[in-house]
């Protein structure tokens, strides 16, 4: 309690200098907390549903690939259960009722011929009229449909196209459209309010052909086996049945995915589980970095009051302090202010994530309605760490003072030195060497991981600059410090001298500067470099003179041989954009997976469409159970040329496919490509993503495209697009995905500058006795601001010049990365480097003048005769007995005059 009381005495007489700590602790308790509360969402959260919200079960395959870690990897589609499962469950005792659920994505035609009815992007989807019941929908008008032609639509969905009962509604499966009559319309169910997604209800005998065929069309690859088959069944339970036992008893007996409450709605909406897992990779991976930049912030704010104190607990132990008592003392310190600004700080993270998700819904990556979880749990999780954090910053900031001898101890409080301990020294060099090498690992292993590695070579390069940074700073400004001295300018000679007295405390100013120029510039042109990349490999791979794709769901599978038969063409390559997994042994026997973007074509004339740079093997090859990797993906999957892969589409089914082929643009056509026939069944609707178009040669393409353009009138949502149009519009969707990054970095280079600021403010309005006496001895106010002016280029320059060095490894491992071995070249870009560093820049220069044109308002003569920390500093009489402070009874003077 005695130490407590102590603690307590000298927070309240040295507030002043402990604001910048506490406003470095609140505010990291915030902004953890927001990433915890991300981090819940996206893992307890989801959206409710809406079609099953009268079905108390709802079956679905297993969804997921096993793999021998914590989870298992989703396979990215829908894996169907045989329509045999509706009966199996409708067996099980306590089921009323088992109705199968077949889901199928609709164009809806508006008023004006174009595709309307889709909210926030989703567009309606069909359903037999026997799942109505899993709603419940109730009929709000006419009757439900009977035979083939008829369909229901919900009444919102009705109203946004303008029909009513008794009216034709034009409807598309992909690109094929066909007519309906509507029969009737249903209201939601009660208590749901408006529907997130248009809802129109068939016969089932209908909706299961549309699954698999769509109106007029000969039907997709596997059509046959899919009528078959049925997305999910919903369950009715009989009166006074336990649904938790029911769930585990159908769980138990079929080895299915069983869903209750608010997880129903997971199976209704695909784009909640991709919320979702945006949610959890942005906090993360924000998460992670924001846990650095914490480490780094916290304590070097409160080093830097430790060292304004550095005379301060010499004097303790010269007194007698054990170092046990001053431990102890500065332990409960850091205890007390870290927890008082902790708490406020962790519950202001609630709105804080509230802003942060409109942000992130805003830039369109994830869902409006997709609500945020608010739990106790990652408040007090973002609590315990900020003050864990600040407990051990503090005492390791405070140990050379507790283990020097006191003598040792008075003279270094009054003369600053770089020296640095031989384990801090070995570390330092250790993570600048790890460092190096991380940013290396691309031009020797390809991949995502490698350039991952390069990413995080910049933080671990940051780490060893704060471990060596006041000899860094040192050395640099006895480079700096000659020039300075020759200067005519009694202020600039000063101002050299000054900075070569105190490298330890520039070095607590350098390395947050460092820190926030380095991971924006690097995060940023990582970003940028992926999209100039991506973009490139599409610009110089596309051969393709014209692209065919859908603003709807997708192309109808016919669609490609009609306009194979517009003359002026020489070759159609229909392609389907999906997922699959790769799962592979490590060395150690764990299995485990990798998600792999891939893209069904036809190789028939692929070489035509698109220029893959295959490295080995040829894409002629591709046919059956084959594929070819780019060399990202090879990576990923630990194969080359030759092997045999075992691959999992998107609907689950596996294919132990060969590698023909190794190619080179991975960032442009995917991480894999694998014949049409294999991906277009596996796909969710069995549709085309886009048609590759080559004209025949001496053929006007103009021309060629007006001719298209009227072939494809009749089928809405078709687009025609050139090669430039589809490279800037690739180019547009990939700058859309920077935003979240940019938001992010925003949140981070405000966090760092603002407490970057507040260390600047506090060093300087500590040397006010400095600059008063400066001013005593014949300085002018002009001379004093110009020393300052110099001094804070000094620190901003000595901050850009180690910021540039150690961005070079990882941007250069970036280039080689991303080129995969092809270029050297750092990726950097010069608009975030210019605006970080300017951003920088104004942070230095503000935060050091401001505070001096402060103190240069009053007299110089109060001024110097104030004592340090006239706050109030605790008297070490008696102190460490009595746990109470007073005013000291001597003077405290600064370290000696910046000259040295």
């Amino acid at each position: 309690m005695r130490v407590l009381g102590l603690a307590l005495s000298t927070l309240r007489a040295r507030r002043k200098s402990f604001v910048g700590p506490f406003v470095a602790l609140f505010l990291s308790a915030m902004l953890v907390a927001a990433c915890g509360l991300l981090m819940e969402s996206g893992i307890r959260q989801g959206i409710g549903p809406e079609r099953y919200a009268g079905a108390d079960l709802v079956v679905t395959a297993q969804q997921s690939l096993a793999v021998d870690v914590d989870y298992d990897e989703p396979f990215g589609g829908r894996v169907r259960l045989p329509v045999s499962a509706v009966d199996e469950l409708a067996a099980i005792p306590g089921v009323e009722r088992a109705v199968g659920d077949v889901e199928v994505r609709l164009g809806a035609v508006g008023p004006s011929g174009d595709l309307a009815g889709a909210i926030d992007g989703r567009p309606p989807v069909g359903h037999g009229w026997s799942s109505a019941t899993l709603g419940p929908f109730a009929l709000a008008q006419g009757d439900g449909p009977t035979a083939p032609g008829q369909v229901v639509l919900d009444g919102a969905l009705a109203a946004r196209l303008a029909v009513g009962v008794g009216d034709d509604v034009t409807l598309a499966v992909g690109s094929t459209p066909g007519e309906y009559r509507v029969t009737g319309t249903v209201s939601p169910p009660e208590g749901a309010g408006a529907l997130r997604q248009g809802v129109v209800f068939f016969t089932d005998e209908q909706v299961a052909d549309l699954a698999v065929a769509g109106p007029g069309t000969s039907g997709r690859p596997g059509a046959a086996d899919a009528r078959g088959e049925v997305d999910a069944v919903g369950i009715l339970a009989a009166d006074g049945t336990d649904v938790r036992a029911l769930a585990a008893d159908v769980r138990e007996r079929t080895g299915l995915t069983v869903r209750t409450g608010d997880a129903r709605g997971a199976v209704e909406f695909a784009d909640a589980s991709g919320s979702a897992t945006t949610l959890v990779a942005i906090a993360g991976s924000f998460g992670g970095i924001m846990l650095v930049v914490v480490v780094f912030v916290v304590a070097s704010a409160l080093g830097l009051v430790v060292q304004q104190r550095r005379r301060e607990l010499a004097l303790l132990r010269a007194v007698g302090a054990t170092p046990r008592q001053v431990r102890r003392m500065i332990s409960a310190e850091m205890l007390v202010l870290s927890t008082t600004a902790a708490v406020p700080g962790a519950l202001l993270g609630i709105p804080a994530v509230g802003v942060l998700h409109g942000l992130f819904v805003r830039a369109g990556v994830v869902s409006a309605d997709y609500p945020v979880a608010v739990g106790p749990l990652p408040v007090v999780i973002a609590v315990l760490l900020t003050v864990g954090v600040a407990w051990i910053a503090g005492r390791m900031s405070a140990r050379r003072a507790i283990t020097v001898k006191p003598v040792e101890a008075l003279g270094e409080a009054a003369v600053e030195t770089p020296r640095l301990g031989v384990t801090r020294t070995v570390i330092g060099v250790v993570m600048v060497v790890g460092g190096v090498f991380l940013s290396l690992l691309p031009a020797f292993v390809a991949g995502e991981d490698a350039l991952a590695g390069a990413a995080l070579s910049g933080v671990v390069l940051v780490i060893a600059v704060a471990l060596l940074g006041p000899r860094i700073v040192h050395a640099l400004v006895l480079l700096v410090e000659p020039f300075l001295r020759r200067s005519p300018h009694a202020s600039t000679y000063l101002a050299g001298r000054s900075t070569r007295a105190s490298s330890r405390r520039l070095a607590g100013a350098v390395v947050p500067l460092v820190l926030a120029i380095t991971v924006t510039v690097v995060q940023v042109s990582l970003g940028a470099a992926q999209v100039a990349e991506t973009e490139r490999q599409v610009a110089d791979g596309l051969r393709a003179d014209l692209v065919l794709a859908s603003s709807g769901t997708g192309l109808s599978p016919d669609l490609a041989g009609q306009v194979a038969g517009v003359p002026g063409v020489a070759s159609v390559t229909p392609t389907v954009r999906s997922q699959a997994l790769v799962r592979f042994a490590e060395p150690d026997g764990t299995l485990t997976a990798e998600a792999l973007s891939v893209q069904g074509v036809d190789p028939a004339d692929l070489g035509a469409a698109i220029d893959l740079d295959v490295r080995e093997g040829s894409t002629d090859d591709l046919h059956g159970e084959s594929v070819a990797l780019s060399v990202a993906g090879a990576s990923k999957a630990r194969a080359g040329l030759g092997d045999t892969v075992e691959l999992y589409l998107a609907d689950g089914t596996r294919v132990d496919a060969v590698v023909v082929a190794l190619y080179g643009r991975g960032m442009g056509f995917g991480d894999a490509l694998l014949p049409r026939d294999l991906v277009l069944p596996a796909s969710a609707d069995g549709l085309d993503g886009s048609l590759l178009v080559v004209a025949q040669e001496e053929t006007d393409v103009e021309a060629l495209a007006e001719d298209l353009g009227r072939t494809t009138t009749p089928y809405p949502g078709v687009v025609l697009a050139d090669r430039a149009s589809l490279v800037a519009a690739e180019k547009a969707a990939l700058e859309a995905n920077t935003w979240t990054s940019m938001i992010l970095l925003v949140v981070l280079f405000g966090y760092v500058a603002l407490n970057v600021a507040n260390a600047l403010v506090m060093s300087t309005v500590d040397r006010r006795r400095e600059l008063a006496l400066l001013r005593l001895v014949g300085t002018r106010d002009r001379q004093v601001l110009r020393m300052m002016r110099v001094e804070a280029g000094v620190v901003v320059g000595i901050a850009v010049v180690v910021a540039t060095v150690i961005l070079l490894p990882p941007l250069t491992g970036v280039s080689l990365g991303l080129s995969e071995g092809q270029r050297a070249v750092p990726a950097l870009s010069p608009v975030a480097y210019l605006a970080t560093v300017a951003g920088a820049g104004a942070v230095g220069y503000l935060s050091m003048l401001l505070p001096t044109r402060a103190a240069l308002r009053g007299r110089p003569v109060e001024s110097s005769g104030r004592r340090e920390g006239r706050a109030g500093v605790a008297r070490p009489r008696d102190a460490m007995v009595r746990g109470r402070t007073t005013r000291p009874a001597w003077p405290c003077p600064r370290a000696g005059p910046p000259t040295g």
